[in-house]
């Protein structure tokens, strides 16, 4: 009988194909010492192999810019920092010089030295930090010793799904793609440099599969849809059928959709909806662009610093700020600052010891630390204003007196491009509603900002105190709940009161079913990833609005999240049934 086993949806897309389990040999390095008079061609050799390891490093670089753009390249920074790292380097001859340890082993007790101190911060940042140092580790030792690994290109068969414990960038970059038709790691999170990766070279993957690569064998064949962060085991022959019908289908919409660009997202009793983009990267502006978003709901900007080891300057957010901007003008382009904390930790960033880091020091209260990480981003975006309509977003505000704070700062970064005689435009200010608390004195913070933006995440995981991130518990996290069918009416029903604009950018955004629920509360504004727009856009032009928000209306006394939906389904069935469900979401009918 088949098994689904649920992880973190890292890069879209469904395959199927026989499992290749990647079971890189344990790394032991033997206990080895020389002679006195060995030591100075230890540290020779240790060395050579780092500068190896950094010229290796700065050809993937090389590679991914040149096929994915510089900001995907970054990713290698903090690894050729970490080659230059005093501590780790200086720490490596102190063994070889005073305990005579051979260059490989002295190497190797002081990353376990730096892995176990990393490990021991209990920040989920930490997993893409020791990725990288594992990443090292492999590129310094490749010189100094052999180390064989599971190689792909040798197989006879077709193409497979790869399983691994985890897979660092170098080796996600390494990957054929004429090999591989999917990766499933049982580490990892949306947000690590694999995934990033995964999504740039357009591998559908699943990450936090927890144990998969032990409960699996090659061969036996998988389903992998990277869109929902599911692997089926050994799927039935009907369960292979219903997956690539679903992918069958979706490709078909997929080219009906692209003649519906330059048609509007209207109703049919004429209400227009606005559909904006949510971009991960600079690049996605291009895909936001082709397919006529009204503009850029959710530019998420933690691709500037996630995996750094120092503040980006001013002028480094500014250039891919402005390249948004020039790209998608004259529309307006929302760019949210920085959110860090929870599972999204640079490593310039102080560590604190947290027992649950997403009700810790997260969003604006991080800027409390490091006021120069919101000053020179609130620069940059004022900068890049002068190019275009840009609106700044600032996530996790809770209080009055944080809205008079961003002001007070917005204000200073502008006196002093003005004093400089730097160009700069006006930008209206937004906040995030995504905390109870936030949805709950919506009428007094639309006192203090000019719009508001609903991210169904992270509300649906603070109002149910459900982990998003948490594989195990995806049971829960619940768009239906009757309680967040509330939470959202009211905060629709507050920014109307006082006619501040509100869009919703959460992944229920993207999904038609979800779209449906939102429309009914009375959203108007949609924001979602670019490839779904066209989707949605079909969806709305086959609705009448007046009869969603009856249907959805008529949801409100309903007791379980389970029957608000199968009642949504039941009843705007046809509407669903006339338009392709998104492929690129978890939410969807299916």
């Amino acid at each position: 009988m088949a098994e689904t086993v649920q992880g973190i949806p890292a890069s879209p897309g469904i395959v199927i194909g026989p499992a290749f389990v990647a079971r890189w040999p344990r790394l032991e390095v033997p206990h080895a010492t020389v002679a006195p008079d060995q030591v100075e061609a230890e540290v020779t050799r240790f060395h050579a192999a780092r500068e190896s390891a950094k010229r290796r490093t700065v050809e993937l670089r090389g590679q991914v810019e040149s096929r994915l753009g510089s900001v995907q390249a970054k990713i290698f920074d903090p690894q050729l920092m970490m080659l230059e790292d005093p501590d780790l380097v200086e720490g490596t001859l102190t063994y070889i010089c005073d305990s005579f340890l051979t260059a490989e082993r002295a190497f190797s007790l002081r990353v376990l030295e730096f892995r176990s101190r990393w490990l021991d911060a209990t920040h989920a940042r930490v997993m893409d930090r020791v990725a990288d140092l594992n990443d090292v580790q492999l590129r310094v030792l490749a010189t100094l010793i052999d180390i064989p690994g599971p190689d792909i290109t040798k197989r006879d068969d077709d193409a497979v799904i790869l399983v691994a414990h985890e897979l660092t960038p170098s080796r996600m970059v390494d990957l054929d793609r004429s090999r591989v038709l999917g990766v499933a790691t049982d580490a990892g999170t949306r947000t690590s440099h694999a995934a990033i990766l995964a999504r740039s070279l357009g591998i559908p993957c699943v990450v936090g599969l927890t144990d998969l690569s032990r409960r699996v064998e090659n061969g036996v064949e998988l389903i992998l849809d990277g869109a929902r962060g599911k692997v089926v085991i050994a799927p039935t022959e009907s369960e292979k059928g219903w997956f690539q019908d679903r992918d069958e289908r979706a490709r078909r919409t997929k080219k009906e959709l692209e003649s519906t660009v330059g048609e509007e997202p209207t109703t049919r009793d004429g209400v227009r909806i606005g559909l904006y983009a949510n971009l991960e990267l600079p690049a996605d502006a291009r895909a936001a662009a082709a397919v006529g978003a009204d503009g850029v709901g959710l530019f998420r900007t933690e691709f500037l610093v996630v995996g750094k080891m120092s503040v980006p300057d001013e002028e480094e957010q500014y250039e891919a700020f402005r390249g948004v901007v020039d790209t998608m003008a004259p529309r307006p382009v929302t760019i949210r600052t920085f959110d860090l904390g929870g599972d999204k930790f640079p490593m310039f960033l102080p560590p604190i010891a947290e027992e649950n880091p997403f009700l810790g020091w997260r969003g604006i209260r991080i800027y409390e630390m490091m006021p120069e990480l919101f000053h020179n981003q609130a620069r940059a975006v004022l900068r890049a204003a002068a190019h275009g309509p840009v609106r700044l977003l600032v996530p996790m505000v809770n209080t009055v007196e944080e809205c008079r704070a961003i002001r007070a700062v917005i204000e200073e970064a502008r006196r002093e491009l003005e004093r400089d005689g730097i160009d700069h435009g006006d930008c209206p200010l937004g906040v995030m509603l995504e905390t109870p608390a936030s949805v709950a004195i919506a009428a007094i913070l639309a006192r203090h900002v000019d719009f508001f933006s609903l991210g169904t995440n992270d509300l649906i995981q603070y109002m149910l105190a459900v982990d998003r991130g948490n594989a195990q518990l995806s049971q829960f996290f619940d768009l239906y709940h009757p309680a967040l069918l509330r939470y959202i009416g009211d905060a629709v029903s507050a920014a109307r009161a006082l006619d501040k604009p509100l869009c919703v950018c959460g992944e229920a955004a993207s999904d038609p079913l979800g779209a449906l629920l939102l429309l009914g509360l009375g959203v108007r504004n949609l924001s979602c990833a670019p490839s779904a727009i066209l989707g949605q856009k079909k969806l709305i032009r086959v609705i009448e609005l007046e009869h969603v928000e009856r249907v959805v209306a008529g949801l409100l006394d309903v007791e379980t999240g389970r029957e608000i939906r199968e009642r949504i389904l039941e009843r705007l069935g046809e509407a669903l049934d006339s338009t392709a469900l998104n492929e690129d979401t978890g939410l969807s009918r299916s």
